[in-house]
């Protein structure tokens, strides 16, 4: 437990630890979970393209939970509290599901608690550079150790000791649960208010980003193990690497440039990840993927800022949105995966990226616009 308070001491971060700490744990399941998928299938005996409803159930539950969060609830400390006692009584669960069926409903209520979770995180810290970056950071820190431990854990103690240990984990962020205030220091909006005309573009371009990618990085274990011919431990260890690579574009604190060139680059990584079955070009391309979607992220949270009236209500639009596409993008790669066509996996995947990238690059356009009276100066010399 004193490791979590060291690292967030070392960074010094500017949301409270209690708010950190839910948000690694949340991360922490999310995380585990292209891990967890192969184990599943084994454990249950169910095809992994199957499989891949436990994830979308957890996603579909943190969908409804982001989306009633934004909109219904204050984050104030009772929320926090049974937030993530639902959570511990959803891993619980997992651990001692008798079958498929019973497990995937259990991950459903899961994501009730994460999508809680991450609107709680987000909502302190959308509209400020500094607290999103922290909160952007915290995924790349848990990813570091988390895919080799989940790897080693489920050779050593198996999916059930695993899921065990999600509901302990997320017994830590209640020790700092006195950090949260009772009552909101500020009062409420008392109606929400529509999004911009941009604003909406930009959030069906998030919640594009997530469908594409996640269509290929869900199954991202899969691939490297059955399509690729890595060991699960060398798997795990470029997924590390994908954590390393994202923590200095998490922490960035200079300009990011266009959203949209990133995930440009996303796409590159997502194509090569579902196109090539060489080891080398995967760890490349998964390695590579946690600077750009790290650096693509937080930018497109910025211009989702810029461009909306009222930034905070934004956050819990921006993680619903970002949820849907979670939920419907391993459903498609499931579905190619099953029919062996990871040629089309890649082109739609790497399409589908590119897709959302030119809307941000649209609603961003001013940014590669030459001002007028500039304009004028250069054309007269």
């Amino acid at each position: 437990m004193l490791i979590p308070q060291r690292v967030l001491g070392a960074i010094r971060p500017t949301l409270s630890v209690a708010v950190l700490m839910s948000l690694a744990a949340t991360t922490a399941v999310f995380a585990a979970t292209p891990f967890l998928l192969p184990a599943t299938s084994r454990q249950f005996g169910v095809a992994v393209s199957t499989v891949g409803w436990m994830s979308t159930t957890q996603l579909a539950g943190f969908v409804i939970a982001s989306w009633v969060g934004g909109r219904f609830l204050r984050p104030v400390r009772t929320t926090f509290i049974i937030g993530t006692v639902i959570g511990i009584a959803a891993n619980i669960g997992s651990a001692v599901a008798p079958n498929f069926p019973v497990l995937a409903a259990t991950r459903f209520v899961s994501g009730l608690s994460l999508g809680l979770a991450a609107w709680f995180a987000w909502q302190a810290a959308f509209g400020d550079n500094a607290k999103t970056g922290d909160a952007a950071v915290v995924g790349p820190l848990i990813g570091v150790v988390l895919a080799p431990a989940v790897a080693l854990s489920l050779d050593a103690v198996g999916l059930r000791a695993v899921f065990a240990a999600m509901a302990v984990l997320m017994v830590l962020p209640l020790l700092f649960a006195g950090q949260i205030d009772r009552r909101m220091r500020l009062r409420p909006h008392e109606s929400r208010h529509a999004a911009t005309r941009a604003a909406r573009v930009i959030l069906v371009a998030l919640g594009l980003i997530t469908f594409g990618g996640s269509s290929v990085f869900v199954y991202g274990a899969a691939i490297g193990e059955e399509l690729d011919g890595l060991s699960a431990v060398t798997v795990s260890l470029v997924y590390s690497g994908n954590a390393i690579a994202s923590i200095p574009a998490a922490r960035w604190r200079g300009s990011r440039g266009p959203a949209g060139l990133w995930f440009i680059l996303t796409a590159v990584a997502a194509f090569g990840m579902a196109f090539s079955r060489s080891g080398v070009v995967f760890a490349a391309a998964l390695i590579g993927w946690g600077f750009v979607f790290f650096m693509g992220v937080p930018a497109t949270f910025a211009l989702l800022a810029a461009r909306s009236r009222f930034p905070e209500e934004r956050a819990g639009d921006a993680q619903a949105v970002m949820a849907v596409g979670r939920v419907f993008g391993p459903l498609l790669g499931g579905a190619l995966l099953a029919s062996g066509s990871t040629t089309s996996l890649a082109l739609v995947s790497a399409g589908v990226l590119v897709g959302a990238a030119a809307m941000l690059l649209y609603i961003d356009r001013d940014r590669f616009v030459v001002p007028t009276r500039l304009r004028h100066s250069v054309d007269a010399t």
